[in-house]
């Protein structure tokens, strides 16, 4: 946690990409962290102590969400979507929240709320959108993992442009919270360097969830591994 909230303070300035930070609320979690890895605690969950950048327009509990428009500067949630929840409870740390355009509708991530978010790539060009503040930090090492949604395109063209892994999970794979899951075309899902970081996300958010009604009722696992090519 420490060498990520460094690069970010270094590098952050130059990309644009985080909305909201919680450095110092995440470093005394991320030493919670360690002293459950040292023995002193419980069981260490699956992400317990990693890094995780949610996008600005999912719920966390008693943090601000803005979906990148003034209209929402002050807006916090009393609960957390269930994706950003289940990664919480498998011991992931939320230090920072990543740019999106209004309302998350456009392909490009500039909005007054934030101001322009650049591609780590190029900064002539942008991440895309509207995910682009989650791609644009996985691509810039200012994140270990990352959140999206994706209704046409959201996290498929920020993952192209920054060249990292997104998946937009078929409809019913991961819960959402109202109003996101009335729309079918929405879908939330894990931005990642790694396709197998991807689908550990993804069995851990996967799954019924009494706030959606549309979430399938067995949770379907990813492979994680890779078997041998051996006769093939």
């Amino acid at each position: 946690m420490t060498a990520i909230i460094a690069r970010a303070e270094r590098v952050n300035p130059a990309i644009n990409c985080f909305a909201d930070r919680y450095f110092e609320e995440a470093m005394e979690k991320a030493r919670a962290a360690e002293r459950i890895y040292m023995g002193k605690g419980g069981k260490p969950g699956k992400l317990e102590g990693i890094p995780l950048a949610v996008k600005d327009a999912q719920r966390v509990a008693g943090k601000r969400t803005t979906h990148g428009s003034l209209i929402f500067r002050d807006n916090v949630d009393d609960h957390s979507d269930p994706q950003i929840a289940r990664l919480q409870k498998a011991g992931a740390i939320i230090f920072a929240r990543t740019t999106t355009p209004e309302f998350c509708l456009s392909g490009i991530t500039a909005s007054r709320m934030w101001g322009i978010t650049r591609n780590p790539w190029n900064t002539d060009w942008g991440p895309g959108g509207s995910s682009g503040g989650s791609g644009a930090a996985l691509a810039a090492g200012l994140a270990t993992l990352a959140t999206g949604t994706d209704i046409g395109g959201s996290i498929r063209i920020p993952a192209a442009a920054c060249g990292v892994v997104g998946f937009k999970p078929p409809h019913g794979r991961n819960p959402d919270g109202p109003p996101a899951n009335f729309d079918r075309f929405n879908h939330c899902g894990p931005l990642t360097r790694t396709v197998a970081d991807a689908a550990l996300m993804q069995n851990i958010t996967s799954g019924p969830h009494p706030l959606d009604h549309d979430s399938i009722r067995h949770r379907v696992t990813l492979p994680t591994g890779s078997g041998s090519l051996k006769g093939m």
